[in-house]
This record gives structure tokens, sequence and C-alpha cells, in this order.
């Protein structure tokens, strides 16, 4: 799985868009790595990864394997390298030192501060009973249900506007007569503000969520 984030980084490297990105690289939504036709990772080469500086979570992380219960309790375990694997896997130091190592600490933040947001997402949709593809806003306005629900997940398409940093900020940034940010942190910030506030208008139209459950009933 990829996010936002990880995807303009890729991009960035590659020297391309995020939207020219989606369309070559990803699939399942703009969620997973397109893989090459032997079954292995596209970026791979020769002569290295050609997406390393800016690897997504997942590659940092290898082969660390990192789980979040339901309580927000993480756990790392160490999983089976690769047959070709050319790494040197071993026993010493410690799981903080490898993290560190790898440059994990800003994607793990940026993972969690998106995956508040979505879950935030889903749960205002799911009240307002949208399923599929969410759009994003056009010229910084909310999508309305009624738009959002009729577009069925595409398989090549993005699965939320959202996915693509370049085309959202670009609507974003028109709409509120700013500028885009030229680095890659800044228009991740700018990103994550232009989602809050995008759901706090959404939030704001539909009203602050039930005291109950969707569809139980109050006492």
């Amino acid at each position: 799985m990829v996010g936002p984030h990880e995807i303009l980084g890729m991009s960035r490297e590659l020297g391309m868009s995020a939207t020219d990105f989606l369309a070559v690289h990803a699939d399942n939504g703009g969620t997973t790595l397109r893989y090459g036709e032997d079954g292995r990772c596209a970026f791979v080469t020769p002569a290295g990864c050609r997406v390393h500086a800016r690897r997504p979570l997942v590659c940092r992380l290898y082969p660390l394997g990192r789980t979040v219960d339901d309580t927000g309790d993480e756990r790392f375990g160490v999983l089976t390298p690769e047959p070709d694997c050319k790494a040197e896997i071993g026993a010493a130091g410690t799981v903080d030192s490898f993290l560190g190592s790898q440059g994990v600490g800003p994607y793990l933040g940026w993972s969690r501060r998106y995956g508040a947001l979505y879950k935030r997402m889903v749960g205002l949709l799911d009240r307002i009973g949208v399923e599929g593809r969410v759009d994003e806003p056009v010229a910084g306005e909310p999508a309305s249900a009624e738009r959002a629900a009729d577009h069925a997940p595409v398989e090549s398409a993005p699965l939320s506007s959202w996915q693509d940093i370049d085309a959202s900020l670009a609507e974003y940034c028109a709409a509120k007569g700013i500028a885009t940010p030229a680095g890659i942190e800044g228009s991740i910030d700018l990103h994550l503000r232009a989602m809050k506030d995008w759901l706090d208008d959404l939030e704001a139209r539909i009203g602050t969520a039930p005291d109950v459950p969707r569809g139980a009933k109050k006492p």
C-alpha cells in the first residue's frame, strides 16, 4: 500500500508529476505499485532502486514488518528475506536504531496523519451514504454526495482524487489564491491541511456525529 505522500516523493525522484506517476506506476485505485512483467518491483534495476531516496515506508521497514492493532499498539517482526535480496540481515542493534538509520520517522508521521484523515473521511461519507470513489472538491468546493456516488471505483484511476497531491493542490491553491509549495514536505503539509478543510466543511454541512451508532435506536 502507498499513500499520497509516498506517491509524490517517488514521482519527484523520477522527474514526473504525481498525476503521471499514478497513471504509469500505480494499480488498485492508486493504492498499490505496479510490478514489472517478471513480477518484480518495476523500480529495481541492476544499478539499484530508481526511487531509493524517496522509497515508501514498506521498503524502508524491510526486512521488518509492522502491525498496529485496534488499540494503537505497534509491533515489529522480521520477515523472511526475498531470495535475491542482497541486504545484510542480522540480530545486532535495536528496532529504534534501524528505523532511525532508514529515515522512517517522517514517513510514520505522515502515514498516521493521513490514516486519521481517511478514517474520518470514511466515517463522514458513510453517514451520507456515499460509497466507492471519493471525488475531491472542484475549485475548493466540497464534492456533493450525488457527484461522488455517481462514480464507481475505477481500477486505473485513483480511488480518491486526494491520492494525487499535485492535482489536489492545484485546485486548492487556485481556490485560496495561494502559491503551490515547491518542496515535497511543504506540499504534503498543505495537502493534509486541504483534506482537513474539506472534511471540516463536510462535517459542518451534515452536522456532528450522533450520540448513538448509525442505525441504533435511542433508549
